[in-house]
């Protein structure tokens, strides 16, 4: 409780070094914060061709689909590789004056929320197209965003203090995300998986693909917006169960580390 006063203490720091993350993003573009929503788009015209025409996977609507579970994945993905090097990326900063180190993660977190918060838009447009009534269990949207906000800040605290220590850490994070990618029901529902040879003959298997914790984030998003319907009570609580243990895990190591931050950047 210390620590998260003393966070709302620097509210006014954490909202600069978050505007600040931004601007560095679109520096020296000429489209700025629309690459926010042309990005995505750009990738579901790839991603519907190959796997809606060419290899045909079948979905309904595949474009609204796969935004469903590529906006999340987008928002879990630059924040994290972006998190990961804010420590070092700061070092100047953290050797001349003190303040909460949480922040400089905090704030890439931030940063990449309201991209992701900007990218929805473009999602409603395509349910409002494609007929879908999203807004039926829409006031369920802002607990599942808050759950991988959460999730994502846990993570990039680990992150990013380990890479302090651990400078390989920033390019094994590239690769892991990469795999995750295909590890998560994104360009492919959850039900292809399970029903799959290896899922139903190893059922161990399915308990290790189940341990990704954007498996039931982007699962709850896409029951949501795609299905219109709640998600399963058992699969929030699978996702509360992950962020807590994610969240506690993350400030625990990053409070571990933070001592020597100014001796190693």
């Amino acid at each position: 409780m210390n620590k998260l006063r003393e966070l709302y203490e620097y509210k006014d720091l954490i909202w600069t070094l978050s505007v600040k993350e931004l601007k560095v993003q679109y520096r020296n573009s000429v489209l700025g914060f629309l690459w926010s929503l042309l990005n995505p788009l750009l990738m579901m015209l790839i991603f519907s061709f190959v796997f809606a025409y060419v290899f045909k996977f079948g979905i309904k609507d595949f474009p609204v689909f796969l935004l469903c579970g590529l906006l999340p994945w987008n928002f879990f993905n630059t924040a994290l590789s972006t998190a990961t090097g804010s420590i070092v990326g700061n070092g100047a900063l953290i050797k001349k004056v003190y303040f909460p180190r949480e922040i400089l993660p905090l704030a890439s977190v931030l940063a990449n929320l309201f991209n992701f918060l900007l990218s929805l838009v473009v999602l409603f447009l395509f349910l409002a197209f494609y007929g879908y009534h999203f807004w039926v269990w829409l006031i369920l949207l802002p607990f599942i965003i808050i759950i991988e906000s959460l999730c994502v800040t846990g993570l990039a605290l680990l992150l990013a203090g380990l890479n302090v220590y651990f400078r390989d850490i920033q390019y094994i994070v590239g690769v892991a995300l990469m795999a995750l990618f295909y590890a998560t029901p994104i360009i492919y529902n959850i039900e292809r998986v399970q029903n799959s040879y290896w899922m139903t003959h190893y059922p161990w298997l399915m308990t290790l693909y189940n341990l990704n914790p954007m498996t039931p984030i982007v699962n709850a998003y896409r029951s949501i917006l795609y299905s219109v319907q709640p998600p399963s009570l058992s699969s929030i609580l699978y996702s509360l169960g992950i962020t807590a243990f994610v969240l506690v895990l993350g400030f625990v190591v990053f409070r571990r580390l933070e001592p020597a931050f100014a001796d190693e950047v």
